[in-house]
């Protein structure tokens, strides 16, 4: 119960210095206890803030801040155990929009098969990440930003190494697909819109599809003529 968590949290704290906390598992897990103690409370902090922008403050100025040197001595030790500490800390960077950061914290927790939270639906890491982006880029198109290099660094994993829900794969390739269209790529947008609704029948990309068959069709009427 509560007594024993106080007496392990006790222990831990005169049983070693921050220096050795990960020199050993035993050391390592008391570490963990001390770690995720912290994590709870800014945790509940994290809810009582109302708006999304406080909260994506205090991930970035205060709480990244005050983990990342522990998840990198734990990325650093060679140990592998359940590390609820380490997973938050990459959600916050993919919540942030700190992508380098993020998706190098994410190749190694799938490395060694860490799950994401039990408030999340879908526990492996890869549906997170891939969500994660496409939300961010889909945001950024809206906003009239680029989602690049992410969106299309991430699409041989997202439709081809990660099992993931076929709408995953179809929203990344839709979204390249309309950008290519804009950019007047109506090989490119052709190829990436197909695909799209080849993955998720759903898509919504018929329309899209037969305004670039159109602009293809006229753009080899032009060709054939000069």
């Amino acid at each position: 119960g509560v007594t024993a968590v106080a007496a392990a949290l006790s222990s831990a704290a005169m049983a070693y210095t921050p220096a050795d906390a990960l020199s050993s598992p035993a050391n390592a897990r008391k570490h963990l206890l001390l770690q995720e103690a912290a994590l709870d409370q800014d945790l509940a902090r994290i809810s009582a803030i109302k708006g999304l922008a406080g909260r994506q403050a205090l991930k970035r100025e205060e709480l990244l801040p005050k983990y990342q040197e522990y998840v990198q001595r734990y990325c650093e030790s060679g140990l592998n155990f359940p590390n609820r500490v380490a997973v938050q800390v990459m959600v916050w960077l993919f919540d942030t929009a700190q992508f380098d950061d993020a998706l190098e914290l994410a190749d190694f927790l799938m490395e060694q098969g860490q799950q994401m939270p039990e408030r999340f639906r879908r526990r492996d890491i890869q549906t997170f990440v891939a969500d994660a982006v496409c939300e961010w880029a889909y945001a950024e198109y809206t906003a009239q930003r680029s989602p690049e290099p992410y969106l299309s660094d991430l699409l041989p994993r997202v439709d081809g190494e990660w099992q993931l829900t076929e709408q995953i794969p179809s929203k990344y390739h839709k979204l390249i697909g309309m950008r290519a269209m804009e950019a007047k790529q109506w090989d490119v947008a052709l190829k990436h819109l197909e695909r799209s609704t080849e993955l998720y029948a759903q898509a919504g990309n018929n329309t899209r599809i037969k305004e670039v068959r159109r602009a293809l069709e006229k753009q080899q009427a032009t060709t054939a003529s000069e």
